[in-house]
């Protein structure tokens, strides 16, 4: 584990290597019922209807986390919203908000911008959906969600979000702990900047646990059907 609870900016993950394609993605609801999996948006479904893809060890992970957490809570499941994202997607939000800062800082070089952006939207080259690596997640129990502050996504307050905000009850600090716990137990990196984001094999995740190559590379997923 880390020392410290490190919020990753683009320059920490621009100079870890990327690793080779070969595992593949596995369509995470087929092969693990027993999570749910629930997209909030609609953009991945010309690619994958409403499956939700990630890397097949990644797949092995969450569960193994979904079946500890049924230990601990048995009316409680993982759920997941996000997996998998098209490259094309990850190139298309990352270059409209990328537009917008430029007119909103002018003199900011590229670089600059790149940076300032990915703090919003990751970059491309370092992205961990785009590779399969990264899952937006939380815990329902009894049908509902737990509450952990803020719902997924939502970036009206950006100190809410953070996973150890300051700015939220015990309960929800508890609630984003056992999800925090879980997962980093199974071997996934949390990204302190969003509560609801974890990844594995991805350059967030090597960086997290000090490793100097990621497991995965961008993919571009092609149904076969």
């Amino acid at each position: 584990m880390p020392r410290v609870k490190k919020i990753l900016k683009y320059q920490d993950l621009q100079k870890i290597a990327g690793g080779d394609n070969k595992e593949p993605l596995v369509v995470l609801n087929k092969l693990y019922p027993d999570i749910i999996c629930h997209y909030q948006k609609k953009d991945m479904r010309p690619y994958v209807g409403f499956n939700i893809l990630v890397r097949k060890s990644l797949g092995v992970k969450l569960n193994r986390a979904n079946q500890k957490l049924q230990k601990l809570l048995p009316e409680a499941k993982l759920k997941i919203v996000y997996g998998y994202r098209h490259p094309a997607i990850q190139q298309k939000y990352f270059k409209q908000f990328k537009k917008k800062l430029a007119e909103k800082y002018p003199r900011l070089n590229d670089f600059a911008l790149t940076s300032l952006t990915h703090n919003f939207v990751a970059s491309p080259d370092v992205a961990g959906h785009s590779v399969g690596g990264a899952v937006d997640i939380t815990i329902v129990s009894q049908g509902r969600e737990l509450d952990m502050g803020t719902k997924i996504a939502d970036y009206h307050d950006s100190e809410k979000i953070k996973t150890f905000s300051k700015k939220i009850s015990r309960k929800q600090i508890a609630n984003r702990t056992l999800l925090h716990n879980l997962l980093v137990a199974q071997g996934l990196a949390p990204f302190y900047g969003e509560w609801w984001h974890f990844s594995y094999g991805d350059k967030e995740w090597a960086k997290f646990y000090n490793k100097k190559k990621s497991l995965y590379s961008e993919i571009v997923y092609k149904n076969k059907s």
